[in-house]
């Protein structure tokens, strides 16, 4: 397994969640179309069109992958294949869409990933707030002191000590995904921090992905 699978397998979860949440707002919005509807049917014939398909099809495609990653397309097959074959990946028989098998990921994220992948915050850099210095974790921990961690980034806005991502291109990934972001910065703490910490972490992750 490589880190660019983890980063493949959590943009494939946000993915699977902003498509479960359009369907939903679909699904609510025609439910009051038909309750606002006392007119009758506006057009002049009978409707027989199929449904659209599901929103966010082309999103899963490796040249979307490729564009909001950074990730080359023979990276990411090769990822979708590994991921496959250790089961933390299938493809939905009905859409054919791949799904993350989530338990597993968050079980090896929990128990495998700081071992797998480890990290140390190195020298001072302008970057992205990571970890427990991230937005997505800001007054759940007391501040361990001044410095905080980011990923190093030209275009960032703070100064902190650098970690290494979980890819190189998590930067510039994280900047196209709001959610993304959160899940990564999440992992770092979970990379980065105590028991106590690690555990925070890890209960967030479940509470938003599962």
């Amino acid at each position: 397994m490589k880190s660019q699978d983890v980063l493949l397998l959590i943009k494939l979860i946000c993915l699977e969640q902003r498509e479960r949440l359009q369907q939903q707002l679909d699904s609510e919005t025609a439910e009051l179309l038909k309750l606002s509807d006392t007119q009758g049917p506006w057009q002049g014939w009978e409707d027989h069109a199929e449904q659209d398909p599901p929103v966010h099809h082309d999103s899963y495609s490796m040249r979307a992958l490729q564009a909001s990653l950074g990730i080359s397309k023979t990276e990411v097959a090769s990822a979708l294949k590994r991921c496959q074959q250790i089961g933390l990946l299938r493809l939905d028989p009905t859409t054919r869409l791949p799904r993350v098998n989530s338990k597993a990921l968050l079980g090896f994220i929990e128990h495998g990933l700081r071992y797998v992948f480890p990290v140390k915050p190195a020298e001072i850099v302008r970057g992205i707030p990571t970890s427990f210095s991230a937005p997505v974790l800001q007054g759940k921990l007391m501040s361990g002191g001044d410095l905080i961690h980011v990923w190093p980034d030209a275009y960032g806005t703070r100064k902190g000590q650098s970690i290494t991502p979980l890819f190189k291109t998590v930067p510039g990934a994280v900047k196209k995904d709001a959610r993304l972001y959160e899940y990564l910065a999440l992992i770092d703490a979970v990379r980065l921090g105590n028991a106590r910490e690690a555990n925070l972490a890890n209960q967030l992750l479940r509470e938003r992905i599962l």
